[in-house]
């Protein structure tokens, strides 16, 4: 079964509301809402944060919140493993997302030197982090790369996995879409839980349906462009951008994600090929969080 996990804004508090409105077992918190694009410093939120013990009391939210650390690519190389360890440490989050890097097609020597640098950056996290659990982001600029990237996280202990969607699909280039399907389609067999970062747009839903959870923030930005889900498609609304606007969004890819579940259950005989062989992939990541 697919999820949804909805990208709440620690600037704008209403949004946690918003998440709320689904039956979701998570939310992702974004680095690029606590520190400054262009001075990196930390931003009066994250005080805010530290001064009342941590995100959930922050939020007031008790379900799993898992903190991205994926940043604009002028950030990266100005970003220590003692900044995410700090952040980390200081926010709580259930889980963080492994370093960000840069890895750009038809560079492989580049890609694999800043690869190298991520891990050994998600290295010292895991030994600096001892609370929260990484989630493997998985960077690569062919296949064969996204797979020795994927094999090494696991050599660390890592089980759940990350990969970023959201530049494949913003030209709509079909060749691009399909270069993301193969890349996630290439890290599925390694991932206990796979989730798919920036995968709002709900005419790829189903064929992107082998992963186990799509996060987006496509709800917020799609009302901020004055437009709200009528189904998969986009229509405008009249009247002022307001936060129901943004919630009825959620509720909407919500029951597109539900469809399309319902779908995936007929197609397979009556009940998810994953259900039938394994524990089903949330219940047992909380498990395992229990277990600690």
């Amino acid at each position: 079964m697919v999820e949804i996990i909805p990208i709440t804004e620690v600037n704008k508090k209403k949004m946690i509301g918003v998440a709320q409105s689904i039956p979701t077992k998570f939310v992702v918190v974004r680095l690029l809402d606590i520190i400054s694009h262009i001075t990196l410093e930390l931003k009066s939120v994250f005080y805010e944060i530290r001064n009342v013990g941590g995100i959930h009391n922050y939020l007031n939210y008790h379900g799993m919140i898992i903190l991205s650390l994926i940043v604009k690519d002028d950030m990266l190389s100005k970003l220590t493993p003692s900044d995410y360890a700090f952040i980390i440490n200081t926010l709580k989050p259930n889980f963080y997302t492994t370093p960000d890097c840069e890895t750009y097609e038809g560079e492989q020597i580049v890609s694999i030197e800043e690869i190298k640098k991520s891990l050994f950056q998600t290295k010292e996290l895991i030994e600096r982090c001892p609370f929260s659990f990484p989630i493997g982001h998985v960077k690569g600029c062919n296949e064969w790369i996204i797979e020795k990237h994927v094999k090494i996280l696991k050599m660390f202990g890592i089980k759940d996995f990350i990969f970023h969607t959201r530049d494949f699909f913003r030209s709509g280039d079909r060749n691009m879409i399909n270069k993301a399907k193969n890349f996630a389609f290439k890290i599925r067999p390694y991932a206990r839980y796979l989730l798919l970062y920036g995968m709002g747009s709900q005419n790829n839903l189903l064929e992107f349906s082998f992963a186990d959870a799509y996060i987006t923030n496509t709800h917020l930005v799609t009302a901020l462009n004055g437009k709200k889900f009528v189904g998969t498609k986009k229509v405008k609304y009249s009247g002022k951008y307001n936060t129901k606007i943004v919630k009825e969004n959620l509720i909407e890819i919500f029951n597109n994600i539900q469809r399309l579940n319902e779908q995936k259950k007929l197609f397979e005989g009556g009940v998810c090929l994953w259900e039938e062989v394994q524990e089903e992939p949330v219940r047992a990541i909380v498990k395992q969080l229990k277990m600690q």
